[in-house]
């Protein structure tokens, strides 16, 4: 009897901190369980709420985009509604658009700020007008470039020009190109779009003539742009000797040193290209994006936050960099449009890196072009529509 009391005390001994242990091993087991399962929750969570804030951002933009038209075509019906006698000069201008301009840049970012930059940038004009486009462009293919004379119908300050408690132009006589880093000159020594007549001037390449449409390149004009006028670009056009402010010449914001598209980019960017209506190969819209991120259409703002960022992580050593990178989302990300293309970048240490080529939403039907002809203009145009008219050579 004792030997059994003793068998079973030692037996005790040796199973009682197993079972201990045991008991432990499996709290701790279901402790981490649960912490690995809070942590995929949150995860997915901040997943979900990083591609919400996505979705958000893009709805946005596609509303602030779809207001401004709106608001302008209201503007535009105000003005034919309140001055059928065309005295005013705040109105747009009186003259027909001789069309309207298809452009690969359906957005005011990353449309380049002057014509020939972004060679592959490329349009097409088709006339409408009630003087015959076939025998009004012959002899057009003969020249290499031609002028386009265009209204800068997307201006940010139209509403200003009709508000009651504060009636202005919306003009200022001072402004920053971008080139200068927000340093002001007068409006008149830059090529601004915010003018007292919001009219503008460009030089394009001429890719062909084909019945009653151009075909362009070197283009800086967006989706919609109403063409007052075609004209060619003759060699005596040029001057010889030409004299710029140094900052036209040198600007102080410089290009950037590099554009990388990385290969997932590259990879998305070759799927969409069967489907883009400007360009039928890879390699046009691929030097197409990277000459328009070289000439860095990031905004004074955004340049500046970049810089800072730069700067900030060449300060901290490698312990604080490591932390940082926990912690931190990285670069800014910035986007831009180009033909059915939404095309989204970080710039780092002037080296601008495309991270991602998505299909973005096109506007159609009314929302493409918000132009607005004087009433004594529809006459005209009804009667080009309906065929009654004549075109004359």
């Amino acid at each position: 009897m004792g030997l059994d009391l003793l068998i079973q005390n030692k037996t005790l001994l040796v199973t009682t901190p197993l079972l201990i242990s045991g008991v432990f091993a499996s709290y701790y087991i279901c402790s981490l369980r649960k912490k690995i399962s809070s942590l995929q929750d949150k995860i997915e969570k901040e997943k979900q709420a990083k591609n919400l804030e996505i979705k958000k951002c893009e709805e946005q933009r596609l509303g602030r985009t779809r207001a401004e038209r709106e608001l302008r075509r209201v503007i535009n019906s105000l003005k034919d509604g309140n001055n059928t006698n065309n005295n005013s000069t705040e109105r747009p201008p009186d003259y027909p658009p001789i069309g309207f301009l298809e452009s690969c840049f359906r957005e005011r970012n990353g449309t380049p700020r002057q014509g020939l930059i972004v060679t592959k940038g490329k349009a097409m004009l088709k006339l409408k007008t009630t003087v015959n486009p076939s025998y009004s462009l012959e002899g057009l293919d003969q020249y290499s470039h031609c002028w386009l004379i265009f209204v800068f119908h997307e201006n940010t300050n139209t509403l200003r020009s009709i508000r009651t408690d504060r009636p202005s132009t919306g003009v200022k006589a001072k402004v920053a190109p971008p080139k200068l880093d927000g340093v002001k000159v007068g409006l008149f020594s830059t090529r601004t779009p915010h003018r007292p007549n919001p009219i503008g001037l460009s030089v394009a390449k001429i890719d062909k003539v084909v019945g009653d449409t151009i075909y362009l390149s070197g283009i800086d004009l967006i989706d919609g742009t109403p063409i007052l006028d075609v004209k060619p670009y003759s060699v005596h056009d040029s001057v010889d000797d030409v004299l710029n402010p140094e900052w036209v010449i040198k600007p102080v914001v410089p290009p950037l040193d590099n554009v990388i598209i990385l290969d997932e980019a590259k990879q998305q960017l070759k799927a969409l290209v069967p489907k883009m209506k400007f360009y039928d190969n890879y390699d046009d819209i691929e030097q197409c994006i990277k000459e328009i991120l070289t000439e860095d259409i990031r905004s004074v703002r955004k340049r500046r936050s970049d810089k800072q960022r730069d700067a900030n992580k060449d300060n901290k050593d490698q312990d604080d960099q490591e932390e940082e990178d926990q912690t931190e989302k990285g670069p800014e990300k910035h986007r831009f449009c180009i033909d059915i293309l939404n095309v989204r970048f970080t710039v780092v240490d002037q080296v601008a890196t495309v991270f991602e080529v998505a299909e973005d939403q096109v506007l159609t039907g009314e929302q493409e072009n918000i132009y607005l002809l004087s009433p004594i203009y529809k006459n005209n145009t009804s009667e080009e529509n309906s065929g009654e008219s004549t075109p004359k050579k």
